[in-house]
């Protein structure tokens, strides 16, 4: 039967599985990106551990500001998919300018997306809070949160995207570092620090939170320029 299966139409080269040329730069790729994922929930746990001993309630009010959130940035996963489906297929064709123009596009269009819904997330969180709870000192909490994060919208667009341009280039060891570094170091110290040393509470940890995302992008701005660099020298011809 496997003769006849192999034989036909349906025959598939099941030999070439095992054949490492054709898995190498699949893990090289996946593997990064998966190792990133599982570094960004483990350092979750460890920062939402630190908000829960600041407080129970900081810590409902941190999750529900967290859920409200996910609405504004919703937008800028949006680019970011777009913006990995343009920019591996400039650097096929090795159009490195193109790729820059897309990059550059995909972040200027997330920021200023990002930013205004930013300003409705300044001014209207009092009248969302309440959607959530009524509980007068959580919504104070989430306010506070809130209107912290609208100033970090324009950092959370340029590392979303800029995340998703360098796997795009086949570049996925750069966002593993920046994730890493930020919620390793970045997050947990300025939690520690910012919300549990200072006694700022919630506000010290919105702070970190936004300290992270503008020092990730400031990383992944230079590696993506540095990345364009390098592959322009590569094609340049040798003398």
């Amino acid at each position: 039967m496997c003769r006849k299966v192999q034989s036909s139409v349906l025959a598939f080269p099941f030999m070439s599985l095992f054949q490492r040329s054709n898995y190498q730069e699949l893990l090289k790729l996946s593997f990064p990106a998966a190792l990133e994922r599982l570094v960004m929930r483990l350092g979750q746990v460890l920062y939402f551990g630190l908000i829960v001993a600041i407080g129970a309630k900081t810590y409902s009010a941190h999750s529900i500001a967290g859920s409200i959130e996910s609405f504004v940035y919703m937008p800028a996963y949006g680019l970011a998919t777009a913006a990995v489906t343009l920019a591996g297929n400039s650097i096929g064709k090795k159009e490195f300018e193109e790729t820059k123009r897309v990059a550059f596009y995909a972040v200027k269009y997330g920021v200023g997306v990002l930013s205004i819904l930013g300003i409705g997330l300044f001014f209207g969180t009092p009248y969302i809070a309440p959607w959530f709870t009524t509980d007068a000192e959580a919504i104070k909490q989430i306010t506070i949160a809130l209107r912290i994060d609208a100033f970090n919208q324009p950092g959370l667009a340029i590392s979303l995207i800029l995340a998703g341009v360098l796997q795009g280039m086949g570049d996925t060891k750069t966002p593993l570092y920046s994730t890493a570094f930020g919620m390793w170091v970045t997050r947990v110290l300025g939690v520690l620090l910012l919300g549990k040393v200072l006694n700022l509470g919630i506000a010290g940890v919105w702070v970190a939170i936004g300290i992270d995302l503008y020092v990730r992008s400031l990383f992944l701005t230079y590696r993506f320029k540095r990345n364009i660099r390098m592959l322009k020298k590569d094609q340049m011809p040798s003398l």
